[in-house]
């Protein structure tokens, strides 16, 4: 009995790692595939070439946008020459359907020829902003 209950559990948890690997290799594969395709207008028309960028997806009513991730980026800005972006991700669903938006907040890394290089979906802390800016191989 107690070790059928084990290997029921050993079978869940192998599930839910499959499912998440499957998950992070799927996006892998939409940021590769989004590197080689035009930026949709509007975020064309707001991001400028030559230096990084960050693009915040937020809502209105999203608490945890204003309360946690805003002032991270406040923080990044003030410790960086990054531009950051805020983008409603209902406003902008265009945007968003681009870069796979499922969730806010959200932060998008775009390297300096403006290709999506990193992405965060929830909530992202100024240590992880920080290391992937100092990433080499992503910007």
């Amino acid at each position: 009995m107690l070790l059928e209950r084990l290997l029921l559990l050993l079978i869940a948890a192998g599930v839910l790692v499959a499912v998440y690997m499957f998950w992070r290799w799927s996006q892998t594969r939409r940021l590769a595939a989004a590197a080689h395709v035009p930026l949709p207008a509007d975020v064309d028309a707001l991001v400028s070439a030559g230096r990084p960028a960050l693009l915040y997806f937020t809502t209105a009513d999203c608490v945890q946008c204003r309360l946690r991730q805003t002032p991270i980026l406040k923080q990044l800005s003030a410790q960086t020459d990054v531009a950051v972006h805020t983008l409603d991700a209902v406003q902008h669903e265009a945007a968003a359907r681009f870069f796979g938006i499922m969730t806010v907040p959200t932060t998008v890394w775009l390297d300096v020829e403006r290709r999506p290089v990193a992405v965060n979906h929830g909530l992202a802390t100024l240590d992880q902003l920080l290391g992937q800016l100092s990433a080499p191989r992503e910007l």
